[in-house]
């Protein structure tokens, strides 16, 4: 018989409702604050002026709603589609765990479809249909290995391996036509430059990907509609802001803590995984803000912060267990 993936039954339905919305305020306070910080701050009084009349100050306008608001939509969008996509890879391995949709190797190979179709076609639109083909395979992989090695060291070695090589390989098909900052923004994840562009790339899938993850990651579901949900979801990601997945699994493994249900815990990690990608984007954004001088390039990525958390994560669990076991 499946084994529907258990959390801490811990929270009680009043318990949840206080931490919805004390999270949904706190996302309303990031996102106020990402649309107002950065190199170029947005005092009060400029906003009302954007908002009342904007023809009065056309750059804060512009940085307004062409650069920031897109920015900000994509972060809180993936940062919740990155949960789901967590809790649906935990679903489908059947082992009580959140999965990090990036370090198992579905999001690398993910970006390597939406590399190979750019390069292949040569246009950015089949970028798109590339990193769901990418995506497919990445998750078919995941349930391969899931299925055939039977111990946890073997499973996280082939997985790893994956989330190593296939950016390896996007970087070697990218590097010939110099196109180091694609590779940026989908293997290793950044929201640089996301605008409105980006909305038109990635809206349908959203449409899609939005209720098919919410439905995979709440119910038991059958299992083609586990495999869409991870597959539609890890997809709109990567398209929307690379290969972000450590989020999702912090976020999936925080739900457990504050609720007792699959619907619950789907919205709790969704909106945990908003606030943590929107309010880890604000921080990045404003420690460039307060020392531009430190960095050689605009912006750090937040990918390479998300690796080295991730890593640091690991090494401390890892050490955590030793000595329990010890």
């Amino acid at each position: 018989m499946e084994q529907i993936v258990r959390w801490p039954s811990s929270a009680s339905r009043k318990g949840f409702i206080w931490f919805g919305a004390l999270g949904g305020a706190l996302l309303c306070v990031l996102f106020a604050m990402s649309l107002t910080f950065g190199i170029v701050m947005l005092t009060p009084d400029r906003l009302l002026t954007v908002v009342f009349a904007p023809s009065a100050d056309p750059i804060a306008t512009a940085i307004l709603f062409n650069i920031r608001l897109p920015r900000v939509l994509l972060g809180c969008c993936a940062g919740a589609l990155a949960a789901l996509a967590a809790l649906t890879l935990g679903r489908i391995a059947d082992d009580e765990e959140a999965h990090d949709p990036g370090w198992s190797g579905v999001m690398s190979l993910s970006a390597l479809g939406a590399a190979v179709a750019l390069t292949v076609a040569g246009s950015a639109q089949w970028s798109v249909p590339g990193a769901l083909l990418g995506s497919g395979i990445g998750v078919a992989a995941f349930i391969a290995v899931q299925r055939r090695l039977q111990r946890t060291w073997q499973r996280r070695v082939a997985r790893l391996s994956i989330a190593v090589v296939a950016p390896a390989l996007a970087f070697g098909l990218l590097i010939s036509d110099v196109r180091i900052a694609t590779w940026v923004r989908w293997c290793l994840g950044s929201l640089e430059q996301r605008d409105w562009q980006t909305w038109s790339s990635v809206w349908v899938l959203l449409l899609v990907a939005a209720p098919v993850g919410a439905v995979s990651a709440a119910k038991r579901g059958l299992p083609w509609m586990r495999y869409a949900g991870a597959t539609l979801t890890v997809a709109t990601v990567v398209v929307a802001v690379g290969a972000l997945g450590w989020i999702g699994q912090v976020a999936a493994r925080w739900a457990g803590a504050v609720a007792s249900s699959g619907a619950q815990r789907m919205i709790a990690a969704g909106l945990l995984g908003a606030v943590l990608l929107v309010g880890l984007d604000l921080a990045v954004r404003g420690a460039m803000a307060l020392s531009p001088s430190l960095g050689l390039v605009s912006e750090v990525p937040i990918g390479a912060l998300l690796v080295m958390l991730s890593i640091v994560s690991f090494l401390i669990a890892h050490i955590h267990r030793r000595r329990r076991d010890v």
